[in-house]
């Protein structure tokens, strides 16, 4: 006998998938881990956007949070990441979605990765800042546009990242040090492909960081803003602008946090 305790409609929802996926207990589950508590502007209220669009679709959603336990530390990110892939084997998810605070999702960019049923997928990202030429600050190689469909990539930029969970029970915890070409490597190293999906197309506000290309006090100045922004700044989760808690799904708390949730008296109507 084989009984396995998932959700009613899961066989509907899963369509075709149905047929090949392992048995789980929470089939199509995503825990999404932002990597930071910084949240630049538009960044938080579009992340809650894009989770209640992927959840009412009928996947499980759950969100966790991760700060870095040392700003100083040149692997304090690559800590963090590895962080969320623990976060995801311990907690039983099929899906990891890992997403930096300066990017500015779609409603419709988580569905879209996971739609491909791709072990290692992210997005388009798109530099806002383009502080540095794209010679020096590229985002991937080769280079894309949008409109091209799932491309392969020898290396991507980390911004946004859906992965398998079942990706990092041989992946090493020194995958995620160095650059985004060395990650790209391990990935290889595994047999995984790395793609890109050019029709998801994700806006960061800040453009990747290349401390090579700095003078040493401009890479300690930046550490040192940082440091203060972690101790002093309060935290962006307003919610998108003009929100009409009448008549607009989410839900803001006393402290002004957005929430991307259902509003049952959304234009004047109950959902069941």
């Amino acid at each position: 006998m084989i009984s396995w305790d998932t959700p009613p409609g899961t066989r509907e929802f899963m369509g075709d998938r149905w047929h090949y996926a392992q048995y789980h207990v929470r089939p199509q589950s995503v825990l999404i881990v932002p990597i930071g508590t910084l949240w630049e502007k538009d960044c938080w209220w579009r992340l809650q956007d894009a989770m209640l669009a992927t959840a009412r679709a009928g996947y499980s959603i759950s969100i966790h949070e991760v700060s870095s336990a040392n700003v100083l530390s040149v692997e304090a990110i690559a800590m963090m990441r590895w962080q969320a892939s623990m976060l995801a084997r311990d907690g039983g998810v099929e899906w990891l979605f890992m997403v930096d605070n300066d990017a500015q999702l779609e409603k419709d960019t988580l569905l879209r990765l996971l739609s491909h049923d791709l072990p290692v997928v992210f997005p388009l990202v798109n530099d806002l800042e383009q502080k540095y030429p794209v010679e020096v600050a590229p985002v991937s190689d080769p280079p894309l546009t949008p409109g091209q469909g799932v491309k392969h990539v020898r290396w991507a930029v980390m911004s946004v990242m859906l992965f398998d969970v079942r990706v990092f029970n041989v992946l090493e915890p020194t995958a995620w040090r160095g650059d985004d070409f060395m990650f790209s490597q391990a990935l290889r190293h595994l047999g995984h492909r790395l793609y890109v999906d050019t029709n998801a197309v994700v806006n960061v506000v800040k453009g990747p960081t290349r401390e090579g290309s700095m003078e040493f006090d401009a890479v300690l100045a930046g550490r040192r803003r940082l440091w203060h922004r972690l101790r002093r700044e309060r935290r962006n989760r307003r919610p998108p602008p003009g929100f009409n808690p009448q008549v607009d799904d989410g839900f803001v708390d006393s402290s002004g946090t957005y929430y991307g949730v259902p509003n049952p008296n959304r234009n004047g109507t109950k959902e069941k």
